[in-house]
């Protein structure tokens, strides 16, 4: 069996880092701005099969770049696939595999009580993040939207790994409210010491529930792109910069203002679907979730119209890698409804499900002069290859050997206890040469995920897909059945005994995200 980790959580100083290393020398790195919204389905852009509504930005973005076609996030559900972003790591090894959340004291907003503290499990502080690699070489880091990575106050929040500028949500859980109480804010520049809360003023005037929340002004998703965009515009050429805008839209509520854009699909979308809301979730009612949702992706788009568009009149756009992409399947959360908006049903499973549906998303890169426009791969790769990737494209080599921090000794109880010093682990290959057709691009023998909420686990390998739920174990062929129907575990018992061995070399035991490992034989 795999052994238990147990990692002692402390502050490493990144500025300890950042004196042992050389920046990267060339005065013209390329700038990397990674969006990443919230919750969209493979099928939910018009570039990638949407019918019923169209995202003529997004659909720009790919005619200009790359549209890739099995591009999987790193795990079914938000804070642990942003983990394997972040990390460079898989659900095996990442120390962060779920939602695990923290709530704790009261504060008052107005008439409304709120959490004193939120947010989610911290990130690993031994294990460096994808910020803290790009501050340490000179680039400027910014991120906008969700954070997921650790509770207000605890050792993984944005001041703490390498994010000079942030503004949005610690806490994914305050995220189900577009219309909040309160921001976080992070910004090195005007003096902040550490994360701290906006509170919106206008919004607190009014209850967060019934039809009083109706009158609430202050929508996050605008307000975060605001500033998302103020920074941008404050980015200059010769100086780089990572961006990651970490969009919420548009995942449930399905809330917005009411302007000329929801009410173009107003009536337009039937069936209309009715949602009556579920409050302890932060999900407030809506007579028309369709209108809401086909309102909120095509916000989403012009909003990545609006960064295009920046990135232009600032003369950036030539030496930017421009990406968008979701974090996970789609959900049917907050009245959303999958089955109405992919209605062709080219994979099965949504968020939370480690079939495809739930892991595989739209991928999208731009970059002028090196990417080709209009092309298409079908290359299969997960979030923890971004890592590497963007390291390669930014002339950082060798970061796995520079970055590996060292590991505090735990104690393996049994019969002899022993301390042991764990790896550190970075997981994922450059797919720098599938972007640019240019050198030889190295192939993963397989790709892996697993999720303790519904206790399912994944390996792809080639054009063969395990699935494992509770420990039972189903095995498709995705070039003759992409929609997982028919199962040949029972034709393929030798081929499904090497795939399970995968699991046990890739799975390494976290108690706080427990597993069902299928039976080795």
């Amino acid at each position: 069996m795999k052994k238990t980790y147990i990692r002692r959580h402390h502050e490493v100083s990144l500025a300890m880092i950042a004196m042992s290393l050389t920046p990267a020398a060339a005065q013209q790195r390329p700038n990397i701005l990674y969006i990443m919204c919230d919750d969209m389905g493979y099928g939910d852009l018009s570039c990638y099969g949407q019918q019923h509504f169209q995202t003529p930005n997004i659909d720009l973005l790919a005619r200009q770049g790359m549209r890739m076609t099995s591009a999987y996030a790193g795990s079914p559900v938000s804070a642990p696939s942003r983990a394997s972003l972040m990390t460079g790591q898989h659900s095996g090894h990442c120390h962060v595999r779920g939602n695990k959340e923290y709530w704790s004291g009261r504060v008052e907003y107005g008439k409304n009580v709120d959490y004193a503290v939120v947010g989610q499990e911290p990130y690993d502080p031994h294990h460096v993040l994808l910020p803290e690699i790009f501050k340490a070489e000179g680039y400027r880091t910014g991120m906008f939207g969700k954070w997921a990575g650790g509770y207000e106050g605890s050792v993984s929040t944005p001041d703490k790994r390498g994010v000079d500028e942030f503004f949005g949500y610690i806490c994914q859980f305050q995220a189900h409210l577009y219309y909040p109480n309160f921001l976080n804010r992070y910004s090195r520049e005007r003096g902040d010491t550490g994360v701290v809360r906006e509170v919106l003023q206008e919004n607190i005037l009014h209850s967060m529930f019934g039809d009083d929340y109706n009158r609430r002004t202050q929508y996050s998703a605008d307000l975060i792109h605001k500033r998302a965009l103020a920074w941008l515009r404050r980015q200059k050429k010769g100086e780089p910069f990572l961006g990651l805008f970490t969009y919420t839209l548009p995942h449930a509520e399905l809330r917005q203002p009411n302007d000329s854009l929801l009410q173009s699909f107003r009536g337009k979308l039937l069936p209309e679907r009715e949602y009556r809301g579920d409050e302890p979730s932060r999900y407030n009612p809506t007579p028309e979730a369709h209108a809401q949702f086909a309102a909120m992706i095509t916000r989403l788009d012009a909003q990545v119209g609006e960064i295009m568009k920046v990135l232009e009149e600032q003369g950036l756009a030539g030496n930017t890698v421009l990406i968008f992409t979701s974090d996970n399947g789609p959900h049917e959360e907050g009245g959303a409804d999958p089955v109405y908006f992919n209605h062709d049903g080219k994979f099965r499973g949504l968020k939370r499900s480690t079939h495809e549906g739930g892991i595989r998303i739209p991928f999208i890169v731009r970059w002028p002069g090196h990417v080709k426009a209009g092309s298409q791969s079908d290359f299969p790769f997960a979030f923890y290859d971004l890592m590497p990737t963007f390291c390669d494209i930014a002339g950082i080599r060798d970061y796995e050997r520079r970055y590996r921090r060292p590991q505090p000794e735990v104690t393996l109880q049994g019969t002899f206890p022993v301390r042991v010093s764990p790896p550190d682990y970075f997981d994922g290959i450059s797919i720098l040469p599938t972007l640019t057709g240019r050198g030889r691009q190295s192939q993963h023998d397989h790709l892996y995920w697993e999720f303790h909420e519904t206790d399912m686990l994944a390996v792809r390998q080639g054009r063969w897909k395990l699935v494992v739920q509770r420990g039972m174990c189903r095995l498709y062929d995705l070039e003759v059945d992409p929609h997982e129907d028919s199962d040949l575990a029972s034709q393929q018992p030798d081929f499904v005994r090497s795939l399970v061995r995968k699991i046990y070399e890739d799975h390494t035991d976290n108690p706080l995200f427990p597993i069902t490992l299928p039976a080795l034989q």
